[in-house]
């Protein structure tokens, strides 16, 4: 950036100017900070300028300010912000930030001897944003109306050959025909059911949640054997977290039986409270490959041929409804694949 600063600028450093000449001193400070606002001032993600001595902030772009209304931020110590999570990912600290999820990236360069701070906060490149899910949901639409009506013909048609045939061999074919029209509606129903799941967060709705409690009951929503397989453990007595009680639950839900169907039969899973702000579901595996986890929580992503592969996708969006976000946080390492659903 220095460098950038120098190329534009065509400055002189600080030793060619008068130390005692204060005019030429304020007019270089000026027009140092003009270029750094005109520099980030377009970057499409919130940036800060912070000395690194005191922690103040000396700019921010639009994407920054956005934040804070009208509140002041410059002069303002950078730590009183936002909050900074003891979590990292890809070796960047979580920050939650105007209702979004970012990873803080730093970048240091000096400034007439003083160290500053370029702080960028990363949207996430694995999940879909607002938009890319109204987009999924807008065809996810198309295909519902599309395909229902044919099939709800078909399988009156396959009713009525049921019915008719006196053919214990035409009846074996029938039945299977029926196998796969009902098959094809089990999927209508699932994109029907990920197609309604409001994505807005509100926070007029959030309560105080036990989550021991609302883990049991996401366990219940799983079979009597799969639930024996899942060891649920606690830092905490019993943590209290601001949440949607039944969004959480159906994140959960989601969350433990994805680990489940991607364990090998019998291996345990485990659900563990770090915190009141941190819930890990890990299961035995050797890692999702490379070009599956690029868009893990995009829908219509899977390595099973069987999987829709939108179980973290929906897993996501009910975690946003109050202001969450779901994050894998291992993936192979100790034969163990984690993911990590956080509170605001």
């Amino acid at each position: 950036m220095k460098q950038e600063l120098n190329a534009l600028l065509e400055i002189r450093t600080e030793d060619e100017f008068d130390h005692n000449d204060s005019y030429y001193s304020l007019a270089l400070d000026n027009l140092f900070m003009d270029v750094i606002n005109a520099l980030i001032e377009d970057i499409d993600y919130p940036v800060f300028i912070v000395k690194n001595s005191d922690r103040i902030v000396h700019a921010l772009n639009e994407n920054a300010r956005k934040g804070f209304n009208e509140h002041p931020v410059i002069n303002t110590n950078f730590d009183s912000l936002l909050t900074i999570y003891d979590l990292e990912i890809e070796n960047k600290p979580l920050v939650f930030f105007n209702n979004a999820w970012y990873l803080l990236a730093r970048d240091i360069f000096d400034y007439k001897g003083d160290l500053f701070l370029k702080i960028s906060l990363l949207e996430r490149k694995e999940v879909p944003d607002s938009l890319a899910l109204d987009r999924w949901k807008n065809m996810i639409a198309v295909m519902l109306h599309r395909f229902r009506s044919p099939l709800t013909g078909i399988g009156g048609y396959v009713d009525l050959l049921i019915d008719e045939t006196t053919s214990e061999r035409s009846a074996k074919h029938i039945t299977k025909v029926e196998y796969g029209v009902n098959r094809l509606n089990d999927i209508m129903d699932e994109l029907e059911y990920l197609y309604n799941i409001p994505s807005t967060f509100d926070v007029n709705k959030l309560e105080p949640i036990n989550v021991n409690a609302t883990i049991q009951k996401a366990l219940l929503n799983c079979g009597e054997q799969d639930r024996k397989r899942v060891h649920v453990l606690s830092t905490s007595n019993s943590p209290t977290v601001q949440a949607s009680s039944q969004s959480l639950e159906k994140a959960l839900t989601q969350l433990i039986q994805n680990a489940l169907e991607h364990s090998e039969d019998g291996t345990p899973v485990s659900v563990t409270t770090h915190s009141n702000k941190i819930i890990r579901i890990s299961n035995q595996h050797d890692g999702i490959p490379t070009d599956i986890k690029e868009h893990l929580f995009f829908p219509f992503v899977t390595s099973r041929a069987n999987n829709l592969g939108i179980g973290l996708t929906m897993a996501l969006i009910f975690t946003s409804q109050f202001g969450g976000t779901i994050f894998q946080t291992e993936n192979g390492e100790n034969n163990r694949v984690s993911f990590t659903l956080v509170f605001p």
